[in-house]
């Protein structure tokens, strides 16, 4: 695959991923407290987390011939390694704590814990090796075309709202 159809395959990934992400956490804390999520740091319904796992668990999926088990221990690491480095980057950044693990057992400073883990080894081991493939990859075939075109243009509203969310909690960053 040339270089710049990976990087709009992976572009794909990533913004489909991000959007499904942010549902994922809707419908959990819905069916968990009654309620859908009150606050988030994107004004956009995306989650850059999943965004980034999925993005390199997909990347990693398609260029090794992992067996099964490594791909299991590769699900497990991945999306447990972002949500920890998130979590911090939150906490001593942005001074927000979006999740807190603290009253689970197995947690790491409340940013991750073991059953959280194995949700998104879960999770993320379906998503790659049947959602992908079965759901993903078809609708980009599908609209590859027209990805050409509706990336930069979603990269820019997604990258305009990345520094409207920085902005609003008055880093001492110039953007």
């Amino acid at each position: 695959m040339e270089k710049i159809n990976v990087l709009l395959y992976l572009s794909f990934n990533f913004f489909v991923y991000g959007i499904i992400g942010w549902g994922i956490e809707n419908i959990y804390c819905y069916l968990c407290n009654g309620y859908f999520q009150k606050d988030g740091f994107l004004h956009l319904p995306f989650k850059p987390m999943y965004a980034i796992a999925m993005s390199l668990l997909v990347l990693i999926n398609d260029s090794t011939a992992y067996n099964k088990y490594i791909l299991i221990i590769i699900c497990f690491l991945v999306p447990t390694l972002i949500e920890y480095i998130t979590g911090v980057i939150m906490k001593v950044y942005f001074n927000k704590d979006y999740w807190d693990y603290s009253k689970l057992k197995f947690n790491i400073q409340g940013i991750i814990c073991l059953k959280f883990s194995i949700y998104w080894t879960v999770l993320t081991y379906i998503g790659v090796k049947y959602f992908q493939a079965n759901i993903i990859d078809r609708l980009y075939l599908d609209l590859g075309y027209y990805w050409q075109v509706l990336c930069p243009i979603i990269f820019i509203i997604l990258l305009v709202d990345d520094l409207l969310s920085i902005k609003k909690f008055n880093l001492k960053v110039d953007i």
